[in-house]
């Protein structure tokens, strides 16, 4: 089974009316999110309304861009997040997460997520991913998977995200969901900022990052991806960004002759936290 990834915040949303009429969001290392009370208003009222049993809704949030996104997440006041939405692609009760494994297969649970989510039907900020099922070992079934691939590219997407329909929800990294795209992102630490030359002398030249990936330990500086008003920012607040995670995005993965490796083509996407050594 296939759908389309989605570049946002990955979120889970706890559903428990039994414990205080609960609904609250938490991003993948576990760090509460407040902002999206339009969202998390609407489930509690409705899964008050409807006797709702405690699940788990796996999802993204998404908004207009995501550094408009970022923006957003954590923000302490003056919060404008009233056009996120909620992109649902998995769902499990709460007990079987806190055991960190589903009863269901993803087939059975996507249809069983269909069915939880009619509660939400014309309420726009909730959606459920569609997904598409093929068959691989066939000649049909290539062509659809091409077709589909290339539909999530021409639409926007980072790419798809391939599942295995008979797989369990796993509270962890698994092999049942693996992600293509047309390039590779990774996140890596800033260990140094530099100046730049030439029209950017005074300005962010380049970020000197390094982190592991795969078990893969990746050196590369990143030079790219940044806007006038972002090199002039960020040099300004250079003292501060060594420590950060950052999201790179690049053509492939190339090996030094020291053993180590480095990106070919290297970009900034966007900062992966608030806080020094945070992802999210």
């Amino acid at each position: 089974m296939s759908d389309k990834k989605l570049d946002g915040v990955r979120v889970f949303t706890v559903v428990d009316c039994a414990m205080g009429e609960i609904v609250s969001q938490y991003t993948r290392n576990g760090k509460t999110l407040q902002n999206f009370t339009k969202i998390t208003s609407f489930i509690k009222q409705r899964a008050i309304e409807l006797g709702s049993r405690a699940m788990v809704l796996d999802g993204e949030i998404v908004s207009n861009s995501f550094q408009d996104l970022m923006k957003q997440v954590h923000r302490k006041d003056n919060v404008q997040a009233d056009d996120a939405v909620l992109q649902l692609f998995d769902i499990i009760p709460l007990s079987e997460f806190k055991q960190g494994k589903s009863v269901l297969n993803l087939r059975q649970r996507h249809v069983y997520l269909e069915e939880y989510c009619k509660m939400f039907d014309g309420f726009d900020n909730i959606q459920v991913i569609p997904k598409t099922e093929v068959d691989l070992d066939t000649e049909e079934g290539q062509k659809q998977f091409k077709d589909f691939n290339k539909e999530a590219i021409d639409q926007g997407y980072e790419g798809i995200m391939i599942k295995d329909p008979t797989a369990k929800y796993e509270c962890k990294r698994s092999t049942g969901w693996l992600k293509q795209k047309p390039f590779i992102e990774v996140s890596l630490e800033v260990k140094h900022v530099e100046e730049g030359t030439g029209r950017n002398v005074g300005k962010l030249g380049a970020f000197v990052c390094e982190g592991l990936d795969d078990g893969r330990t990746i050196k590369v500086n990143v030079g790219s991806g940044f806007s006038d008003s972002d090199r002039d920012s960020f040099w300004y607040d250079r003292s501060r960004i060594p420590g950060n995670i950052v999201e790179v995005r690049a053509d492939a993965i190339t090996q030094n002759q020291d053993g180590t490796y480095s990106l070919r083509f290297p970009r900034f996407k966007t900062f992966r936290g608030f806080e020094v050594g945070e992802k999210i």
